[in-house]
């Protein structure tokens, strides 16, 4: 019996991960610039907890390509989004979580105004019923460096019914104004409790 070790070509990973990054970020970018974003949801065996809302503005905001893990991969490309401020109206966070035959739900929901600053969020897909940006602009750059071969930018942004693939959200500071933590069990489609 002989046992084979498998090395990773660094070159050729770097070479796949910089493709999916222009891949991710030219259908991003495609998809901004025509002002409707439509991913298809539930992104099968990616992972990812869904922010949704009824409405997201945010300033100063920037698209760059990244590569993160997610609670299915352990590398998958996705667009690392960084706001200076945004504000949420209908904030409705949720992650499924399946243990066999049963299925829980956690959700954070807040009534009023939510307001953050310093967001970053790492996503992997977006929908939106409309999206608006003011002063945007696509730009390449020239470099060795695949993180920083293309960017989107924009003064702000404006978002109308999103649910977005998440799978990083960091923020410097936000306030959740009628904040609600529910967790929900679930058999099949049968609710069995958790909501208050």
């Amino acid at each position: 019996m002989t046992a084979t070790v498998a090395w990773m070509n660094s070159k050729r990973f770097l070479g796949v991960a910089a493709a999916g990054y222009l891949a991710l970020t030219v259908v991003l970018a495609t998809l901004f610039a025509t002002g409707t974003i439509f991913a298809a949801f539930p992104l099968a065996g990616i992972g990812g907890f869904v922010v949704a809302a009824e409405r997201i503005e945010g300033d100063v905001f920037k698209l760059t390509p990244a590569l993160g893990d997610t609670s299915e991969q352990q590398y998958w490309p996705q667009g690392a989004v960084q706001l200076d401020e945004v504000r949420i109206e209908g904030l409705n966070l949720s992650k499924d979580l399946s243990f066999g035959s049963l299925r829980a739900k956690v959700e954070i929901v807040a009534t009023g105004t939510v307001v953050g600053h310093g967001v970053t969020m790492n996503i992997s897909g977006m929908q939106a019923a409309q999206a608006e940006f003011d002063n945007m602009k696509i730009d390449e750059t020239f470099t060795s460096d695949v993180f920083k071969k293309i960017g989107l930018s924009a003064d702000s942004m404006t978002l109308v019914q999103p649910s977005i693939n998440t799978h990083l959200l960091t923020t410097n500071s936000i306030t959740l104004p009628g904040m609600k933590l529910k967790i929900r069990f679930f058999n099949g489609d049968q609710e069995l409790g958790g909501d208050f």
